[in-house]
């Protein structure tokens, strides 16, 4: 059987700090997408909003 050093292993806090980055990284960029998706919607709304008022 292969015996392994414990080196080769990453420890339980460096696993906590990879999750906790990643799951950082994950809500900025959903929350500027979002953002972005939101503003475009906005817009679109208020454009089709304006072109009904204009043409009453």
């Amino acid at each position: 059987m292969k015996n392994i050093n414990n080196s080769e292993f990453i420890s339980r806090s460096e696993v906590n700090d990879m999750i906790e980055s990643a799951i950082r990284r994950h809500n900025r960029r959903s929350t500027i997408i979002s953002s972005v998706l939101g503003w475009i919607l906005i817009g679109g709304y208020s454009f089709g909003l304006f072109q009904v008022v204009q043409n009453v």
